[in-house]
């Protein structure tokens, strides 16, 4: 399975990036690349409002600045080269579900539920942290489950996941509580204590960088920007139910991680509900909140809206993989070779089909990038909506960008700045900001994703070279 997945990763290598998320990322990586964690003193002048905030006299994107860190090396080599990071990271958090499996005397086949994650399989090529985060956390959580525990390594690991998404403190912090607890009941405060001494780093970390940025070691980027204020329960009702079924499915029985029997004890339900009622809690979720109808929002969501549920999703596999061992037993069915073939070939046909899919999406956001950056000229200003911003990036083009209204004539009329505008197909940009320039249209078109691009020159700007 580990063959097929790195076959297909690299048969549909990531094209490009294609949210805003990434891009800032990608802002981050760049700006650490080139000795700061400060966009501004980089010479990165795309600022998004929602994903940037003004701190001590510099702009500080609110992602994590230890995750970015692992991505630097690739911006000066090849850019694209920092899918691997999480690609690398999914195959960890693979052998992490096997340790698991083999010291529970578990067939290691059951590692298959962990391959059949798609959320997993989706975000293993992006540049998010939601992929690297998670794994670490499964790391962290093998090694609590050996039998002779490492619960300072486990601690590290743990801490480790928290510094690469803050998310995964809602996974993390309740399943080291709980398990601490469990331990000092039953006499074992040496490895609670340890535990805490393997977390211990972490805390330091964060709170020396926010200190540093921020001014405070208690006040986080994700507070500063208003982030862990938006868990509301606005759409609890129909996030919930959604989070329930995925975890039912994604993994098959994952269900049994809220149970204390199959998951040995109660701190992997702890984690498991603490991550499904903070994800039901929050505000967002990919596809019902995009404003599309119906079945629509919930298709095109389906798999991208599963990020905030990975944690419990990993955690899930092992105590699944009891339930449904236990049940296989019971009625004299086990691994056999043509049980392991058929789950291989639904493997490749399933992921092959979800990677033909996003390298389809990504592809149609390459052709948008690609056009910006050959007719955009490093320095200049450039005005546009609000989707143009997550199609710039540093190791694109160095531009200045600003966000207009499509009333926002005036702000349009500056003889050295250019337009970019993306409408759906057919439809036609705001005729009065693209009044009296040479317009270029783009056509950027898959099996998912379809937009025209727009690009207005300045009267004196020379012919765009040929892409």
């Amino acid at each position: 399975m580990l063959a097929s997945f790195a076959t297909i990763y690299l048969a549909f290598y990531p094209a490009t990036f294609a949210i805003a998320d990434e891009c800032e990322i990608l802002t981050l990586a760049y700006s650490i690349a080139h000795g700061t964690i400060h966009p501004d003193a980089a010479g990165v002048k795309t600022y998004n409002e929602s994903m940037e905030f003004a701190a001590r006299g510099h702009r500080v994107v609110k992602y994590s600045a230890f995750h970015a860190a692992l991505l630097a090396p690739a911006i000066d080599a090849n850019w694209r080269l920092a899918f691997l990071v999480s690609a690398g990271f999914f195959v960890a958090g693979a052998f992490a579900v096997r340790a698991m499996l083999l010291e529970d005397g578990i067939s290691s086949d059951w590692a298959a539920l962990y391959f059949f994650l798609p959320g997993m399989l989706y975000y293993a090529s992006s540049l998010e942290a939601a992929v690297p985060a998670a794994a670490m956390g499964l790391v962290g959580v093998a090694m609590l489950a050996r039998k002779t525990a490492r619960p300072i390594v486990g601690g590290l690991a743990m801490g480790a996941a928290v510094l690469l998404h803050p998310w995964m403190a809602a996974a993390v912090v309740p399943l080291a509580a709980v398990w601490s607890v469990e331990r000092i009941s039953a006499g074992r405060i040496r490895e609670a204590i340890r535990l805490g001494i393997g977390a211990f780093p972490t805390v330091i970390a964060l709170g020396g960088f926010y200190a540093i940025v921020n001014g405070s070691a208690v006040r986080a980027n994700y507070a500063v920007t208003g982030e862990v204020f938006r868990f509301g329960g606005e759409h609890f009702s129909t996030f919930l139910p959604f989070y329930l079924v995925s975890l039912a499915i994604f993994p098959t029985a994952g269900w049994a991680a809220l149970s204390p029997r199959y998951a040995k004890g109660w701190a992997v339900p702890a984690a498991v509900g603490a991550v499904v009622l903070g994800a039901s809690l929050y505000q967002y979720r990919d596809g019902l909140t995009s404003g599309l109808p119906g079945v629509a929002a919930l298709v095109a969501g389906a798999i991208p809206g599963q990020r905030f549920l990975l944690p419990a999703s990993v955690l899930a596999c092992v105590p699944a993989a009891r339930f449904l061992e236990t049940r296989l037993r019971s009625i004299c069915v086990a691994w056999g070779h043509p049980l392991r073939a058929a789950v291989l070939i639904v493997f490749v046909a399933g992921y092959g089909a979800i990677a033909a899919l996003h390298q389809s999406f990504l592809r149609a956001n390459a052709a948008v990038q690609i056009a910006i950056a050959g007719a955009v000229p490093s320095g200049a200003l450039l005005l546009g909506n609000g989707e143009i911003l997550k199609e710039l990036a540093p190791v694109r083009r160095i531009v200045a960008y600003r966000e207009i209204s499509p009333r926002d004539s005036d702000a349009a009329r500056g003889r050295g700045a250019y337009v970019a505008w993306i409408t759906a197909p057919g439809a036609t940009p705001p005729a009065a900001i693209f009044s009296g320039r040479r317009v270029e249209r783009v056509q950027a078109r898959s099996w998912v994703w379809n937009r025209d691009l727009w690009i207005g020159y300045p009267s004196e700007a020379p012919e765009p070279r040929v892409r």
